[in-house]
C-alpha cells in the first residue's frame, strides 16, 4: 500500500482522463481509511495510538490521557477537531466527556495534524469519580480502546 500515493497519480499527468482517474483513485483511498476506521477494534487502535498514561490530575477532577501517534494518518482522521472523545468508566458506565472551557476551548490538542511519535493529551471531567485502579474505555472517535487502568 505504500505505493499508493495519490500525489504521485495526478502532479504529472496532463490529459483530463489521467487527472479524472487520479481523483477517483484519492476518493476510494478515502473511502478504504472510512471503512477501516468504522469497524476499527482495539488491536487496530493500538496500531493507531498508544497509550502512554492515563492518571488523575487537579487532585482527581479530571482524568489526563496522554497517547502517542503511530500512524499519522489514520489518528488525524480518528482525533480530528470535530470528534467528541469519551471516558467510560467501566464498573459504573458512566461517561466523562472533555469539558469546554471558555478561554481555553476544549481541554485537548486537536487543532492541527498529529505527527509520528508525538504525545498528545486529552484531559476528561472526572463526573465518574474514578480512583486510581479503576477500569475505563477511551472511545476516541473510531478508536475504542477498552479495559485501561487509571494510575
Amino acid at each position: 500500500m505504500k505505493n499508493l500515493d495519490p500525489a504521485r497519480y495526478t502532479a504529472g499527468s496532463t490529459s483530463a482522463a489521467a487527472q479524472g482517474s487520479g481523483r477517483n483513485l484519492v476518493a476510494t483511498l478515502g473511502l478504504v481509511v472510512a471503512t477501516l476506521l468504522a469497524g476499527c477494534n482495539a488491536e487496530d487502535a493500538n496500531k493507531v495510538v498508544s497509550i502512554d498514561a492515563i492518571r488523575l490530575t487537579a487532585a482527581g477532577h479530571y482524568v489526563d490521557l496522554r497517547y502517542r501517534v503511530l500512524d499519522p494518518k489514520l489518528a488525524n482522521a480518528a482525533l480530528g477537531p470535530k470528534v467528541k472523545p469519551v471516558l467510560i468508566d467501566e464498573a459504573s458506565g458512566r461517561e466523562m466527556e472533555v469539558p469546554m472551557t471558555a478561554k481555553l476551548g476544549l481541554l485537548r490538542q486537536s487543532n492541527a495534524d498529529q505527527h509520528p511519535g508525538r504525545t498528545y493529551f486529552i484531559l476528561f471531567a472526572n463526573t465518574a469519580a474514578v480512583r486510581p485502579g479503576s477500569k475505563v474505555t477511551a472511545k476516541l472517535g473510531s478508536l475504542e480502546l477498552k479495559h485501561l487502568t487509571v494510575e
